[in-house]
């Protein structure tokens, strides 16, 4: 079996959004995010751990600011070097504007618990996982419908140790593909949806400074893939026609990770990504 590089990897990703795009009749693109994110590691034996993460996604235009901040908790449990699972709790806050600047209004809470599997191969140097999630997605805002979602990612990535002591690198890519489930919705009523809902695709490169400190710059693309209504003029003359439409949000991140040991002992493991 051939190793595979990254950029076999990017090959690959840029074939999945080529073809999404070609079939699309349209494209927006919405203005950048930052999404700085803060991370707590407990170290479990055999490569488990606890996480907790809190992140706030910022706008970048002119009257933007912190939109939402999410919580997130989790555990993971490797049944062996090659699979492993365990389950996630994310809880958004949101306003109805920004959380900055005195224009929250009424706040809302999405809810989130994830089950999810992992698959996990190694080539010579090389880390390629698949990962499968299953999320049922609960609205604190009215006018929403609650819905499950299924999720598959897709990354690569290879660390490279710097010097003799703890420090490495740690480059990455990654694409996820995420779509409703189906058998919730009425067909005859409901409006018509894309195969898939949302994409994510995102590369980075990790620092790991020490075993209790790692960080880790990156940059994504956000796409949710909806059918848009015709949009008509005043005069009820149709200037964009119905049709496939991709919103795509350009992200930039920064995650910030500190890893605890149990026993307080540093000892050898396998530590997953920023993006976990």
């Amino acid at each position: 079996m051939t190793v595979p590089t990254f950029y076999q990897l990017a090959v690959f990703v840029s074939i999945t959004l080529g073809a999404t795009s070609a079939v699309a009749q349209r494209r927006a693109v919405n203005p950048t995010v930052l999404v700085p994110t803060l991370q707590a590691e407990y170290a479990l034996h055999g490569d488990d751990y606890l996480l907790l993460g809190l992140r706030g996604p910022v706008s970048t235009t002119s009257t933007g600011g912190l939109e939402q901040v999410g919580l997130l908790v989790g555990y993971e449990h490797f049944w062996n070097t090659s699979w492993s699972g365990g389950g996630t709790l994310g809880i958004n806050t949101y306003g109805q504007g920004r959380l900055t600047g005195g224009e929250t209004g009424k706040l809302y809470t999405d809810v989130a618990p994830e089950a999810f599997a992992r698959h996990w191969n190694t080539f010579g140097g090389f880390n390629f996982r698949q990962r499968l999630g299953l999320t049922y997605l609960i609205l604190g805002s009215r006018g929403g419908d609650s819905r499950a979602l299924t999720s598959l990612r897709l990354d690569l990535d290879r660390l490279i140790p710097v010097g003799n002591g703890a420090v490495a690198l740690r480059p990455r890519l990654a694409y996820e593909a995420t779509a409703y489930l189906r058998f919730q919705r009425d067909e005859a009523t409901q409006p018509k949806e894309r195969f898939l809902d949302f994409g994510y695709a995102r590369a980075e490169i990790g620092v790991r400074v020490s075993n209790h400190f790692d960080f880790t710059p990156w940059f994504g693309y956000q796409s949710t893939y909806v059918f848009a209504l015709a949009q008509t003029n005043p005069m009820g003359q149709v200037i964009t026609p119905a049709g496939r439409l991709n919103l795509v949000t350009p992200v930039v991140g920064l995650d910030a990770r500190f890893t605890l040991f149990k026993g307080k002992t540093v000892f050898e493991r396998r530590q997953l990504p920023t993006q976990h």
